[in-house]
């Protein structure tokens, strides 16, 4: 009889140093006249543990930590350790599985839930998912509940994220089509312990034929916000992507965000909020990498963003985009120094240069500059900054990803 060996388990043991060095004279928001330039190294480092049981069961966890050179004393005994992800998903049925604890969460295109992995930190939520999956369709149900610790009276939550929040994503996959929805309901607790409740729901559609892929995004968002206004807003995306050689690709579109007009947003009385959330989607990757819009700061006029994104690839393991942003807000604006003037909403215009090298395996370079040309409308959004200032952004990082692989192995006749 012929033994045959056939792999029943996998571990897999992987680490990852990245540390990247930055120079930021006008990063998140525009610089002051008197400004002085910044620039420092940080450093995200991980260690990744995974073990896949097949059919069965897969669990993974990761550790890192993350600090800016420099940033602790030498003899100082600071803890700083943490736990990114610790997850287990295990098969209940043919096609479902359950994946529960701390993990990344990621749908369609990320507006509304990204990992964030450009941030050193990294973004991850304490939750149980429901995983459904055949050949053409997904189904996702997400379900988490956060509190402070562990506790024999209340449920008052006095952490940063939500108090709970529920998920559903669906996605159906045709030959060129697809079509999924996404609806989250988030709640957040108040100091009186009550919870508000937004719902933010919508589809995306994607197209795909030869050389083009057609995609149209729309969520609409409603509740109540924190500060017990009824909120009535809505995101839409159109793009349109295509390849012009098998080493340039093109995509061109407009985001739109709605926001309340100034006027009204300055009003105490005004009982509605028009201005989107985007939640816990990617800031970075859609907005403009000098991130000046949804990082630690929602525009309240809203935003309305016309690119256009190139990517060229001279060779396989080399990769050099170009990213033009026109900033507008989607809602009037208002200066309160000329209550009846009439503000112009653009805001002002980004470009993004930025490449990858991978010059063997586990060893990637990346790095980029970037630069913001204000408009007298940035200043009045802001608050604060002078837009003839040069605003610009340097970075440059290498990523490190060592991996080792080990199988268990049983003989099968």
């Amino acid at each position: 009889m012929l033994l045959i060996p056939v792999a029943r388990a996998q571990f897999e043991f992987s680490g990852e140093i990245r540390p990247r060095s930055e120079f930021r004279n006008g990063f998140f928001t525009l610089p002051g006249t008197n400004s002085q330039p910044a620039f420092f190294t940080s450093q995200r480092t991980r260690v990744d543990l995974s073990y896949t049981q097949k059919n069965r069961f897969s669990t993974f966890i990761s550790l890192q930590d993350v600090r800016v050179w420099g940033d602790q004393d030498q003899l100082a005994d600071e803890p700083s350790l943490g736990v990114f992800q610790a997850w287990a998903k295990i098969k209940i049925a043919s096609h479902l599985h359950v994946k529960a604890g701390r993990q990344e969460l990621f749908y369609d295109d990320g507006y509304i839930l990204g990992t964030l992995n450009w941030r050193q930190t990294g973004r991850s939520h304490d939750a149980a998912v429901f995983q459904w999956k055949d050949s053409t369709f997904q189904a996702h149900l997400g379900l988490a509940y956060n509190q402070s610790g562990a506790r024999n009276y209340g449920t008052f939550y006095q952490g940063d994220y939500y108090k709970a929040l529920q998920i559903l994503w669906l996605k159906k996959e045709w030959q060129s089509l697809s079509l999924s929805f996404l609806g989250v309901n988030r709640g957040m607790q108040m100091g009186d312990t009550t919870l508000h409740f937004t719902q933010t729901l919508g589809p995306t559609l994607q197209y795909r034929k030869g050389r083009y892929t057609l995609k149209g995004i729309f969520y609409y968002q409603t509740g109540k916000d924190l500060t017990d206004k009824q909120v009535q807003a809505y995101f839409w995306s159109a793009s349109l992507g295509f390849v012009t050689s098998p080493r340039w690709s093109w995509w061109v579109g407009t985001d739109v965000l709605s926001g309340t007009s100034l006027q009204d947003f300055s009003n105490p009385s005004y009982t509605k909020n028009h201005t989107f959330d985007i939640l816990y989607g990617f800031r970075h990757r859609h907005f403009g990498h000098m991130d000046y819009f949804y990082l630690n700061f929602t525009p309240p006029a809203g935003l309305q963003d016309w690119m256009v994104k190139t990517k060229y690839q001279p060779r396989k393991n080399l990769q050099l985009n170009a990213d033009l942003h026109s900033f507008s807000s989607q809602a009037s604006l208002l200066d309160a120094d000329r209550p009846d003037a009439k503000i112009n909403r653009h805001l002002g215009v980004e470009t993004d240069f930025y490449f990858s090298y991978t010059p063997y395996q586990a060893v990637t370079y990346t790095g980029g500059y970037s630069q913001m040309f204000a408009s007298p409308s940035m200043e009045l959004v802001k608050g604060s900054g002078n837009r003839k200032a040069l605003a610009c952004w340097v970075w440059v990082s290498v990523t490190l990803k060592p991996t080792f692989y080990a199988s268990d192995t049983d003989s099968e006749p």
